[in-house]
């Protein structure tokens, strides 16, 4: 398994000549990252994540497509995690003195 990304020339002579390469090692170092999370829901939601941006990158039409998509969906985020910062009183989380009515279902007559 690669242990660090190769140099960006090395990257740049892979994209051009030999692009299933740098795909399998894009693969490789996504998986890595994967694998290394010991914790399962923040190993399933990496596992999510790289699912999004696979599907992204299969749906644009060109690379610059996909970057500019991937770009934005990292812009949505980094917001996001902003408004986290700012306003962390706006974040739902479920709380123990939460409270609902429950109504009960009908029987039907059929």
């Amino acid at each position: 398994m690669i242990n660090e990304l190769p140099e960006f020339d090395v990257l740049v002579e892979m994209a051009r000549n030999d692009p299933q390469g740098l795909e399998r090692l894009r693969n490789q170092l996504t998986n890595k990252v994967i694998d290394a999370q010991e914790d399962a829901l923040k190993k399933q939601r990496l596992k999510g994540l790289a699912f999004q941006i696979d599907m992204e990158r299969k749906r644009a039409g060109t690379p610059m497509a996909a970057t500019i998509k991937l770009s934005e969906m990292m812009c949505w985020k980094l917001a996001e995690l902003n408004r986290c910062f700012l306003q962390p009183e706006d974040i739902a989380t479920p709380t123990k003195d939460a409270s609902a009515d429950i109504v009960p279902f009908r029987k039907s007559d059929a």
